[in-house]
């Protein structure tokens, strides 16, 4: 869904400004994409099943499924860049996004894409120049690329976007396509149409000032990284395309598909095959006036596990078009409080995330494979992304590695629900999720809240959100991560009203750190509300290294963690419901509200340093992972 994005920039952001930049080189020309190496057209790629129509009005609503999988070129690497202090470049008085340049003597104007600066994309904008650390603001990008009209006949280009942070508009050659908000979701706009022959340039503008009408909203505990934080490519397909599909098992069935594709073009109704050539499947349908296709089969599965991580080499075609991509099958259910994978009871031994690395926006695979080894190596199989989607990197090597995962937006605390227009970004950025990683067998939840407050407009937007997850996606558990438990009569109880809305239960709870222990641990007990329990945060702060009594918060160290950590376990052995733990977190990471010095602008609660080392907690958890796993 496109979203008008409405660019300003506090007086705060201001102050944290500067404004000095280092002049760089001109960007060159991207090459052809007809002529991109190694590119050589498929059969399929030579039908035409319709007129290109000219121009496109509107951009795509719905990103593009299985990116990796489709013939695209990268617009990775250096873009130029312009710092914009008062985000007055949007509007028509300096209108940068004509990328204007003078053609006479007495013509000038006060911006200048030929000598500004590089930025990489993917990648924030903070951290890759010390004049931007703290900028909330805006900031201008542009590529140039080459494109052939004569190899673009009979086909449709696109522009995708994995994420950018956090309003986005978008032009081509000076006319805008459209804009998006959310900085965690993939967006594109079609490009069909537009283009020029020979060279083309598409300028952004991104904008990450936290606003309170936001997701999430003003106020929220980790670094806002701004900018075109991950991959930018261009995607060719036919002009009826396969937009979407969705192929994973009933939620009653070990056996059973129960799916459907969707095309997209002028000319839907298509005939469609899916095929997976090691089970010997082979499914012919027919997509109707809507392009809808829908599917049911039975295969001899080797279902997915943690254990057992089994993908398919899956094909789905048209006469115009085919794509393949590697899918597991799995099923994910609760019976009563009970959790169960392919019908067998499942303990999470979890972790949360948040996608940082190295002090930056983490965004390559690289960077995806050096965290789901952290996880491995702490003995986890689950992990709880926090506190938006992750990147679509991490999600497919988690289905590889056989890592069950968490994915939620980024409803943190502060949402007004009552404002304008939030129902409709909800579902949006709930949609563009789902959207995207829908096919990951790695994926068990959607988490569609993370402690936000009872009250009639929250638990009205919750429910409703609930209910549209199950629409979009049935065959995976929603849930909500609640802070802490009440305590009433000696007993610890859950009392949301959106409790009734969920499949399974989230609650993060800080006894001894945040709140009080109500009782010792050991006499802890928690009231049964007939669903599971996750107990998805938990934890204390320690700075690594530093060593002292471990009775004493204030002291920051590593031995009060580790304590705090064999109090809680203890607790959690009582809870006869629990279904799995996620401490809170695997390492420190960056948030301009841990002010004390020995927070230094980090939240410590890590199980790792920022730089990867184990603190003491880190062995409490690998030794109950190993205890509870065996």
């Amino acid at each position: 869904m496109a979203i008008r994005a409405e660019c300003s920039i506090s007086m705060s952001s201001l102050r944290r400004l500067a404004v000095a930049l280092l002049a760089c080189s001109p960007l060159a020309c991207a090459p052809l994409l007809a002529n991109a190496q190694g590119y050589t057209p498929r059969p399929q790629e030579r039908v035409s099943d319709a007129p290109v129509p000219t121009p496109i009005a509107e951009p795509a609503s719905t990103p593009l499924t299985n990116l990796p999988g489709r013939q695209r070129r990268s617009l990775n690497g250096k873009w130029q860049a312009l710092v914009d202090g008062y985000a007055d470049g949007i509007g028509d008085w300096k209108a940068v996004w004509k990328d204007r340049t003078a053609t006479g003597k007495t013509q000038f104007f006060e911006y200048g894409f030929d000598d500004s600066v590089t930025l990489e994309v993917p990648g924030d904008f903070n951290t890759q120049r010390p004049e931007l650390t703290w900028l909330e603001g805006s900031v201008w990008y542009r590529k140039a690329f080459e494109y052939d009209a004569a190899h673009g006949n009979g086909r449709r280009l696109f522009v995708h976007f994995g994420a950018a942070n956090y309003r986005t508009d978008v032009f081509l050659n000076g006319e805008k396509l459209g804009s998006h908000e959310g900085g965690f979701t993939p967006f594109q706009f079609e490009l069909t149409g537009r283009l020029k022959d020979g060279e083309n340039r598409l300028l952004v503008h991104v904008n990450n000032e936290r606003r309170k009408d936001g997701i999430p909203a003003q106020g929220f505990d980790w670094f806002n990284y701004g900018g075109l934080t991950r991959d930018v490519d261009l995607v060719e397909t036919p002009v009826t395309y396969i937009q979407d599909y969705s192929l994973q098992l009933a939620p009653d069935s070990l056996r059973r598909v129960d799916g459907w594709v969707q095309l997209a073009g002028t000319a839907p109704r298509q005939p469609v095959r899916v095929r997976i050539p090691e089970l010997g499947v082979d499914v012919r349908t027919q997509a109707g006036a809507d392009g809808r296709a829908p599917l049911r089969f039975e295969a001899p599965f080797a279902l997915w596990s943690p254990a057992k991580p089994k993908l398919y080499r899956v094909e789905v075609s048209t006469p115009q078009e085919s794509l393949q991509e590697d899918i597991g099958f799995r099923n994910i259910a609760v019976r009563g409080d009970a959790l169960l994978l392919n019908g067998e009871p499942l303990f999470l031994r979890g972790v949360n995330f948040h996608e940082e690395i190295d002090g930056r926006r983490a965004h390559s695979e690289a960077d995806a494979q050096r965290m789901l080894e952290q996880a491995k190596q702490l003995g986890a199989n689950f992990v709880r992304l926090a506190h938006y989607p992750h990147s679509e990197h991490l999600v497919r090597l988690a289905d590889r590695m056989g890592l069950l995962l968490w994915q939620e937006i980024p409803v943190y605390q502060g949402i007004d629900f009552a404002a304008a227009g939030m129902q409709d970004k909800l579902e949006a950025m709930l949609a563009e999720m789902i959207g995207r990683d829908r096919n990951r067998a790695a994926v068990i939840v959607w988490g569609i809240a993370n402690e936000t407050s009872p009250g009639p407009a929250r638990n009205a937007a919750l429910s409703t959100l609930a209910q549209q997850a199950r629409r979009l996606d049935p065959t995976r558990l929603v849930s909500a991560a609640f802070y802490g438990p009440g305590f009433n009569s000696g007993t610890l109880t859950v009392a949301d009203p959106l409790v009734a809305s969920l499949d399974v239960v989230g609650i993060n709870e800080y006894f001894g750190w945040y709140t009080p222990w109500p009782v010792e641990p050991e006499q802890a007990v928690w009231k049964p509300f007939g669903k599971p329990l996750l107990i998805t945060e938990f934890g204390a702060e320690a700075r690594y290294g530093h060593h002292g009594a471990a009775d004493v918060a204030s002291a920051w160290n590593e031995e009060f963690q580790a304590e705090f950590y064999r109090k809680q376990l203890r607790m959690l052995a009582r809870i006869p419901f629990l279904r799995g733990t996620a401490p809170w977190v695997m390492m420190d990471f960056r948030s301009p509200v841990r002010m004390h010095p020995f927070q230094s602008g980090y939240n410590r609660k890590g199980l790792l340093s920022e730089r990867g080392e184990r603190k003491l907690a880190w062995q409490v958890i690998h030794d109950y992972y190993a205890e509870v796993g065996r």
